[in-house]
């Protein structure tokens, strides 16, 4: 098992153009790529790095995103002005609380793509300069216990250029997201009335089954859901 691997080179790669409606064709190039290995590699720290530099766009296509510290920087770039593009899999409208639902509940644009049996792609395009690819899943089971790799590939405009055009057509063949407004978790009326438990990650607010009986010894206090789903806690089956 390789740790905390890095790699940065100029070296020359077959870029494949990804656009589904374009017939697939080679060209070759030079680029700067780092790799990194997981688990704990460095990979989310890798991407968190990116995203914190972003300026004017960041676009994402994913199957599942549950690593906080990547979902609760995206939401920091949003929050500063970054324009956010998001296509995930089918799999997050049936999620009773699923990336898809944080993501909107942040402000950021939403959509799912329902014309694949599966969204397995791991993908974000940044600033039309970087682009982050590989297996490494968007979780923390890719961070912590899966055998994984992740690729951050600048100077090669023309397959930052496929990419953005594949992630594009993605997005403009899939619909927006709109079951937030059913299963939105609930919003606290004050702050620090979403209790979480420490020990099993679950977390819960008033109405919620249990929520009265917490341990106080293991409560941790959130202003809202969206806060505890970025520290990595889950609602409680049984919520209204």
């Amino acid at each position: 098992m390789i740790h905390r691997s890095r790699v940065v080179l100029p070296l020359l790669y077959g870029l494949l153009l990804l656009s589904t409606r374009r017939p697939m064709a080679a060209e070759f190039t030079s680029a700067r790529i780092a790799v990194y290995f997981a688990p704990n590699g460095g990979a989310t720290a890798a991407v968190v790095r990116e995203i914190n530099a972003a300026t004017q766009q960041i676009l994402v296509q994913a199957y599942a995103f549950t690593l906080a510290p990547i979902a609760k920087t995206l939401v920091e770039a949003h929050k500063r002005g970054v324009t956010i593009r998001a296509v995930l899999d089918k799999s997050n409208e049936t999620d009773k609380y699923s990336a898809a639902t944080f993501l909107v509940h942040a402000g950021i644009q939403t959509r799912i793509d329902a014309q694949h049996a599966i969204v397995h792609n791991k993908v974000m395009g940044i600033d039309s300069a970087t682009v982050i690819t590989g297996s490494f899943n968007f979780t923390k089971a890719a961070e912590e216990k899966n055998a994984e790799n992740l690729f951050v590939i600048k100077e090669a405009p023309a397959l930052v250029k496929a990419y953005e055009a594949h992630l594009q057509d993605h997005a403009a063949r899939s619909h927006p997201y709109t079951r937030h407004a059913a299963i939105a978790p609930p919003a606290a009326s004050a702050a620090g009335e979403v209790h979480g438990n420490r020990r099993s990650k679950v977390s819960r607010v008033p109405g919620c089954k249990g929520y009265a009986g917490m341990n106080p010894a293991s409560v941790v206090a959130f202003a809202s859901e969206v806060d505890a789903q970025q520290a990595g806690y889950r609602q409680a089956k049984g919520c209204p």
